[in-house]
């Protein structure tokens, strides 16, 4: 009986050892699924952010395109661009600002001499500007 025994262990043991292969086997392929399906969830996931976005630029572009096509917004820039005006209408020209005119408060500020801190310190505590 001892031979039937050691041959009944032998496939006992066999068996277990190849159960825990199995075992070993499938959880790998498991943890490489649940690994993968994470990874294509995350790029759904960034897709369909995308997608908002994306949507939203329409939306926003679909509402530019209605305003630049009512006559408001083209009366605004025939008037901007192409100088017209509407009947009874008058118009204002300004002249360009003179660059020469803009320099004369420097140019006064700079003829005076430049007195040193410590001149400037005295005239201060003095009283005088």
């Amino acid at each position: 009986m001892k031979p039937l025994l050691k041959k009944v262990a032998k496939r006992i043991h066999a068996g277990v050892i190849l159960g825990a292969l199995v075992a070993v086997y499938v959880g790998f392929y498991l943890i490489q699924t649940v690994q993968h399906n994470y990874q294509l969830q995350q790029q759904i996931t960034q897709l369909n952010g995308q997608i908002k976005t994306l949507q939203t630029q329409t939306d926003a572009l679909k509402y530019q395109i209605q305003y630049y096509q009512t006559n408001s917004y083209q009366d605004k820039e025939a008037r901007a661009k192409l100088g017209l005006q509407a009947p009874g209408e008058g118009v204002v020209i300004l002249p360009h600002s003179d660059p020469t005119t803009q320099t004369e408060p420097n140019q006064k500020a700079k003829a005076a001499p430049k007195k040193s801190n410590w001149q400037q310190w005295i005239n201060f505590l003095e009283g005088h500007s």
